[in-house]
């Protein structure tokens, strides 16, 4: 079969293929080669929180300012859908190296707007800049409460 008998679809998924194979290959060599992309914030540190988070049962989570163990908010059943599922997802890797939730979580917000949810147990963060503003907004909202805690 000719080329010139290649229906626009057929070019379309060809060209998709084709960069679907050369972007898993390019990772791969990239993963194989033992890079490992920078993901630190060169920016300074504006505030730090340690935050405690506790599961009360029913689907309700309180958080807590460590220093002070101020009760800063409740996290109901079925809102804080962000929060909830990055404090899942760090919760599950504790569990997997049999850490449980007493220890604190830190939250860092920097000069450049960027903020950072870290688990010093683990040695693990997740740079939440990458999820938008609005999703920031949830974590600010703790920070902001846990800052005021402390003063």
């Amino acid at each position: 079969m000719s080329l010139r008998h290649w229906s626009p679809t057929r070019w379309l998924a060809t060209l998709v293929g084709a960069i679907v194979i050369m972007t898993v290959a390019t990772v791969a060599a990239m993963r194989l080669s033992g890079f490992t992309p920078d993901t630190t914030v060169d920016s300074e540190v504006v505030h730090q929180v340690a935050l405690r988070f506790v599961d009360v049962g029913g689907g309700e989570v309180h958080v807590f300012e460590q220093s002070t163990d101020s009760h800063i908010a409740t996290l109901e059943p079925a809102e804080d859908s962000f929060i909830r599922g990055v404090m899942r997802s760090m919760a599950r890797e504790r569990r997997s190296r049999d850490i449980d939730m007493t220890p604190p979580f830190r939250l860092v917000s920097y000069a450049d707007g960027s903020m950072v949810i870290e688990d010093p147990s683990v040695g693990t963060y997740i740079n939440l800049v990458a999820f938008g503003q609005t999703n920031i907004g949830s974590f600010n909202t703790l920070l902001n409460k846990a800052v005021a805690a402390t003063r």
